[in-house]
């Protein structure tokens, strides 16, 4: 029976091109992603272990129970412990890091953002590699990255002007640096700065670290336990190696959840080509009935039978499989180019990297799906008589039956009725796969009532029009299993964008209901002077401008934000409210903490600075959630905020302008930011907007990668309309015998092809529609949150047009080919 598998795949080359070309795309995306996820996952611990793989000891942040810090400002270790720190015996060397917003300043024009960086001396703790010439070694040098340099047309030996805290200085380029396998290690562009000018120019003058890394020939152990007694509050010393893991377990799991997010719509593709390769077994079998009849008669059993064409789709598999993990290494620069060009999306690493799991789950998963899809068609074939099979093949005596009729109604309503009332997660999840599977097995009759509906409309379109409505009711099973293939892809787009976008904007909506101050300005390191806020204050539109004091210290141990301002004017123009106690109790030894931090009225709470001043206050009031307070943090007197960080200027700034004006104040406001690198304005209601821009970008993600299902039903069509030509070649040889033109017989063809996606496309919309309807309303009924169904029409029209353009375009192969045979040659066949 081997042979004869062997023998049937070499004889029937023709006719499995297509199953080979969808079992190739689908495992060549598998194979593609899971090269790219290890490409993105190895680049990214390369270069961890690059950056930290030499560090000894870190010194670093302690976990903050704040989520505060997570928007603005950070606690800063001063530089004399961190220098106190690089003298412990058994230190051979050290890496300060100080970071901060600058500028490439160009004349008349606005200046390009970059992260100022100061240079690490030591060769085995800097990250970054040279290029081209050599570090920055004293005032008025710097190293950038390449992509930077080739983006401003900077040489080596170029004198540039750069923007920071010191305002534009000239300086000349003595580096060219990369990171790893990218141009730079910070996205905007990386600016390397010698110690001289790192403070004045990164900190605003503050001598001050984020983070000190040692290399010793001490041990790590030892060497924690001499310099975590010199840390101040709020900071930590970590052995290098756990260090080193926390850093890759974190970086880690991007590529991790990038990989398997991607081989997620690889897989799916492949279950849509199994309705391909399902598709085109049965159609192989109907035409090989004579074939295997003859098997039959000569002595081959039913499990024979199954057992040869369950053969050949091993083979077929194998063979396809393999072609696809072959194909998948090109498929990868594909993949890298819609991520990084269509989805904006950069991502680590370059080329592709080989390993064995892609090639071997790739190949086992390709298989085994082509084996299963056989299964069915093999069966089918082998309970065929000999006597009955030796007659003309006929087309399905029967369009569907009662029993299938009672099946999918039943199940449907069942999984309907568990949507809509049930209360468990898992029956509604079950309803939705009862209501999939349901209408999966209803793709007959919706082969014959399509037929039935659009026949009125295709004969005003002739002869033509009529013969196509026919044909596609003519064999239902094989029509629906081709529109299905289509269906799932069509299915998912639609429930993703539907679901999605209703998603979006409730929490849009929901997000805009939360009152806060129209802009936020802040100052990374720096201050905000008079003459500034003078300046913002005369735009036209502006009402009021609230400057206040903002630090980061340590709150009970822990990095927080600390805030002081007028109490009054922050109540009027923010978001902020109290959740317990009141802000007008705010006097001297008293803080307003945020609710997030476990602290009830009463409390007493530890404040320190990173120098070693402390300030013991007694919790007044807690406030609720909100976006302003994220920025606010926890408030305090000014007497206590003076005593414990000193007299400082302000550096941020609530702005409020005028209702129906924030539009045109905006580009005003920015002018007035453009010049200073370390400044940021924020429109108060960024959060909503950020998250509406995160649900518009999944959105098409997913529907782009979904994408390649629909490619893969495309093929689907092809195949089926290609091989349903060759069997019905007789059919349409008589057709042109009796007068039909060969241009009538094509349209003919490019019609049926039309309807079946129509068919498909319709079905799936309806579908999608429904069950984006159906999600919706249960997570209302389960959460009570009210939440608006976005029908989202102008997309779903899209999708609507381009299944109709695909089915068009899946025609062009099939149609051409349904009038090239001799018509002679075409009624002689049988």
């Amino acid at each position: 029976m081997f042979k004869i598998a062997w023998r049937g795949v070499r004889h029937n080359t023709g006719r499995y091109i297509a199953t080979l070309i969808a079992i190739i795309t689908g495992v060549a995306f598998f194979a593609a992603t899971g090269f790219l996820g290890d490409r993105v996952i190895d680049s990214l611990e390369g270069d961890t272990q690059r950056q930290y793989g030499e560090v000894d000891l870190a010194i670093v942040l302690e976990d903050s129970d704040s989520t505060a810090i997570q928007f603005e400002g950070e606690l800063r270790l001063p530089a004399a412990v961190g220098q106190q720190a690089a003298a412990v015996d058994g230190v051979e060397a050290s890496a300060f890091v100080l970071t901060g917003s600058m500028a490439i300043d160009h004349d008349n024009e606005d200046p390009d953002t970059a992260v100022g960086r100061l240079w690490i001396t030591d060769d085995a703790l800097n990250p970054l590699e040279l290029e081209a010439g050599r570090g920055p070694a004293e005032a008025g040098e710097v190293a950038i990255d390449t992509g930077t340099a080739d983006d401003n047309g900077v040489e080596l030996g170029d004198t540039i002007n750069v923007l920071s805290f010191n305002g534009s200085d000239p300086v000349t380029v003595v580096g060219i640096t990369r990171f790893g396998d990218s141009d730079s290690i910070d996205p905007d562009g990386t600016i390397s700065i010698p110690q001289q000018v790192a403070f004045a120019w990164l900190s605003d003058g503050t001598e001050e670290y984020q983070e000190v890394y040692l290399r010793a020939t001490a041990s790590q152990s030892d060497l924690q336990a001499d310099v975590s007694p010199l840390l101040p509050s709020g900071f930590r010393a970590q052995l290098g190696e756990e260090f080193l893991q926390d850093k890759i377990d974190e970086i880690g799991q991007f590529g991790t959840i990038l990989k398997r997010a991607l081989q997620g719509f690889a897989i799916l593709a492949l279950l849509v080509g199994a309705f391909v390769i399902y598709n085109t077994f049965s159609v192989i079998v109907a035409q090989r009935v004579k074939e295997l009849a003859v098997l039959r008669a000569i002595g081959a059993t039913p499990k024979q039978v199954r057992r040869a064409l369950r053969l050949e789709g091993l083979v077929v598999g194998l063979l396809g499989s393999a072609i696809g993990v072959v194909a998948g290494i090109g498929f990868v620069f594909i993949l890298d180019f819609v991520m990084t060009i269509a989805l904006n999306v950069n991502l680590p690493g370059s080329g592709v990297l080989i390993k064995s799991g892609p090639i071997t789950s790739g190949i086992a998963l390709g298989t085994i799906i082509t084996v299963l899809s056989v299964m069915i068609p093999a069966r089918r074939a082998a309970t065929t008589e000999p006597i009955e099979a030796l007659r003309d093949a006929a087309v399905e005596s029967s369009p569907y039956t009662k029993k299938r009729l009672y099946f999918t109604a039943t199940l449907g309503v069942l999984g309907i009725l568990a949507v809509l009332t049930a209360s468990s997660a898992t029956l509604i999840g079950v309803g939705f796969f009862a209501i999939f599977v349901a209408t999966i097995a209803a793709g007959p009759i919706f082969a014959v009532i399509g037929a039935w509906a659009s026949r009125p409309i295709m004969s005003r379109l002739g002869l033509e029009g009529r013969l196509a409505s026919d044909n596609t009711a003519r064999n239902p099973q094989r029509t629906a299993t081709t529109a299905n293939a289509l269906l799932i892809g069509v299915f998912l787009v639609t429930l993703v964008t539907v679901a999605g976008t209703s998603m979006k904007d409730f929490v849009v909506d929901e997000i805009q209901k939360i009152e806060s101050a129209d802009y936020l300005i802040s100052s990374n390191g720096g201050t905000l002077d008079v003459d500034l806020i003078n300046s913002l204050t005369s735009v036209a539109g502006v009402e009021t401008v609230e400057s206040y004091r903002r630090e980061s210290v340590a709150l009970d141990g822990k990095p927080s934000l600390v805030s002081t301002a007028n109490v009054s004017t922050l109540l009027d123009i923010t978001d902020i409210e109290e959740a317990d106690g009141t802000l007008y109790d705010l006097v001297p030894g008293t803080i307003a903490v945020q609710d997030d931090q476990g602290h009830e009225l009463g409390d007493t709470i530890t404040l320190a600075d990173p120098r070693g001043d402390t300030v013991e206050l007694e919790v007044v009031a807690v406030l609720e959630f909100g976006i302003d307070i994220e920025q606010v943090g926890n408030l305090v007197h000014a007497d206590d905020f003076d005593a414990l960080v000193g007299d400082t200027a302000p550096t941020v700034a609530f702005i409020d302008v005028a209702p129906g004006v924030k539009t045109e104040t905006q580009e005003a406001l920015e002018d007035h930011v453009v010049d200073r690198p370390d400044l940021t304005l924020t429109d108060g209601n960024f959060l909503g907007k950020l998250i509406g821009s995160i649900f518009d970008f999944l959105i098409n993600a997913v529907n782009g990668l979904l994408g390649m299902s629909v490619l893969v039903a495309v093929i689907g069509i092809i195949n089926t309309l290609t091989l349903s030509i060759f069997e019905r070649r007789r059919e349409l040889g008589l057709l042109r015998v009796v007068g039909m033109v060969d241009k009538r017989v094509q349209r003919m063809v490019r019609l049926e092809s039309v309807l079946i996606s129509i068919l498909g496309t319709g079905v799936g919309i309806a579908l999608g529609l429904f069950t984006g309807w159906a999600l919706i309303y249960a997570v209302q009924r389960l959460t009570e949150a009210d939440i608006g169904f976005n029908l989202a029409p102008g997309r779903v029209l899209l999708v609507l047009g381009v299944g109709i353009i695909l089915g068009i375009l899946a025609s062009l192969i099939p149609s051409k080919r349904s009038t090239r045979l001799d018509v002679l040659e075409a009624i002689q066949a049988v």
